[in-house]
């Protein structure tokens, strides 16, 4: 099966039913990863997280290649496991490496982090204006307020 790789319209994306599809799906893999998390060793567990579940096949990202060595060590533990808790259908567990990882893991736990000062430029606030306009109301009063951030910066610094 294909799947659909062309862009979406984001009011397609947030219709009712797809919205909730995604929920479901976001429920069932935080709920894989904690499995996997109470099974393997602290130190590996923070190391990996569960990136997909589809068709059986199970796929989890590992921040290193010497950490999935070490995670090819437990994969039958791990088929087991997960097979008696819930996931009967799982037929392969594929591992990926993922740097970005550990970089993700060191940006969220630092308080010095640049994501604190993220700011939104003037372009980035026209360009949530115009995207605005077709939305549905919600979302649109949503998007007008986060595009006020950047006037809001701008009316800070010129002062």
């Amino acid at each position: 099966m294909m799947r659909n790789s062309e862009p979406q319209s984001v009011n397609s994306l947030l219709n009712v039913n797809t919205f909730l599809t995604i929920q479901e799906k976001s429920r069932t893999l935080y709920a894989l990863n904690n499995l996997i998390s109470k099974l393997l060793p602290e130190s590996l567990s923070q190391e990996c997280r569960v990136a997909n579940y589809r068709q059986g096949i199970l796929i989890v990202t590992v921040s290193s290649a010497g950490w999935l060595t070490r995670l090819r060590y437990e994969q039958e533990k791990l088929r087991s496991f997960l097979r008696q808790n819930g996931l009967s259908g799982l037929t392969s567990i594929q591992f990926k490496v993922d740097p970005n990882l550990n970089r993700n893991k060191c940006i969220l736990h630092s308080k010095d982090s640049d994501l604190n000062k993220r700011q939104i430029t003037q372009q980035s606030a026209e360009l949530l204006m115009s995207l605005a306009q077709n939305c549905s109301q919600k979302l649109k009063s949503n998007l007008i307020k986060l595009a006020k951030h950047a006037t809001k910066i701008d009316n800070i610094s010129t002062n």
